[in-house]
């Protein structure tokens, strides 16, 4: 019947197999010239350098300017590439911040500008997972608490002493136009920032890594690199994170029995339990979106079941419970290298 007819059916075209029946396009790679690298090159270096100056004033937006620059300048390149926009935001962040601020803050901006670029790095060349990001936001809390206990130390303070001066003297200037009810509310805020300051720490850092996040895929997306389009789908926190949830409680009601260290062992509780679940309420809520997208939800009604789910994880933790289940129960049916316990059998796609 012809070339293009086989027992009376037309050939499969190129990259339409019978399996999936789905075009498998196959975009041929288009090496960026020698001068649109070296034009990119040095658009990231300056971004980054701008991001990084500026680190001390804003360290968490700052990160979206930095992790912009880095991945715009290393997008496509190697070690060459790499070292010259780390090294230019380094020295952009240190001698911003000592014209700023002096040299107290230089550790923190050398802080924030690694993170960044490893976030950013890290994602241009398809290495991060969530349990990085968790890492990279646990490093960089621990690593700020360092400093400023070193910092506080040798002004003959401590950050607890610095937490509660600055705590008593917003409470002071606000007690005076208060009724008895908003008094009684104003001190139970005070208790609460004195037990959950570390908390603040990790929210910061958390921030950062988000901003770095946001930055680089910016980045990627503008270079027209490969970015992942379903990230927030896919969030999927390690089984380590459930079982600090559930030390961190048990340090919390223990703690007041124990002998010793009652309350800082109690402190130490209630601060694993608010970390763990931010972490579990985006869980909970990655379950919800991925829910919603498979169910073909509008765009307003899916904002406003986000919107409802942070409310109800503020509220009752609910976000947090359903992410604490997804771990265990992995309804999303996500690739592990573990055991799930399924509540359910999984339905075939």
């Amino acid at each position: 019947m012809g070339e293009g007819m086989n027992s009376k059916r037309p050939v499969v075209p190129e990259g339409l197999t019978s399996e999936t029946r789905q075009l498998a396009v196959r975009p041929e790679s288009v090496e960026p010239s020698g001068r649109g690298h070296r034009t990119r090159l040095i658009i990231g270096v300056v971004l980054g350098s701008i991001g990084s100056a500026y680190a001390a004033s804003a360290p968490v937006l700052s990160s979206v300017v930095i992790a912009f620059g880095v991945a715009v300048a290393i997008g496509g390149g190697g070690r060459l590439e790499r070292a010259v926009s780390l090294i230019s935001a380094l020295v952009a962040g240190v001698v911003g911040t000592y014209l700023l601020f002096g040299t107290y803050e230089i550790p923190m901006t050398v802080v924030s500008v690694l993170c960044a670029f490893l976030l950013a790095w890290g994602y241009v060349s398809d290495r991060l997972r969530t349990g990085w990001l968790l890492l990279a936001a646990a490093a960089v809390t621990c690593i700020m608490i360092g400093i400023d206990t070193v910092s506080t130390s040798m002004q003959g303070t401590s950050i607890t002493d610095l937490v509660a001066s600055m705590v008593d003297e917003a409470v002071t200037s606000s007690m005076g136009s208060l009724d008895m009810e908003g008094k009684a509310v104003l001190l139970e805020t005070r208790d609460q920032m004195m037990a959950y300051w570390p908390t603040v720490y990790f929210t910061v850092a958390l921030g950062i890594v988000v901003c770095s996040l946001f930055g680089a895929w910016t980045g990627a997306r503008t270079c027209m690199l490969p970015v992942s389009s379903d990230g927030v789908y896919r969030y999927d926190v390690p089984l380590c994170v459930a079982e600090l949830f559930a030390v961190g409680v048990a340090a919390q009601l223990l703690g007041p029995f124990l002998p010793a260290w009652q309350e800082e062992t109690a402190m130490v509780g209630a601060n694993v339990v608010m970390c763990t679940r931010i972490v579990l309420a985006q869980q909970g809520i990655s379950v919800l979106l991925w829910r919603m997208r498979e169910r073909r939800v509008a765009v307003l009604f899916a904002t406003l079941g986000v919107l409802s789910a942070v409310w109800l994880e503020m509220s009752f933790a609910l976000a947090s419970v359903v992410g604490l289940l997804d771990v265990v129960a992995n309804f999303r049916h996500l690739p592990r290298n573990r055991m799930d316990l399924r509540l359910w059998p999984a339905s075939e796609r």
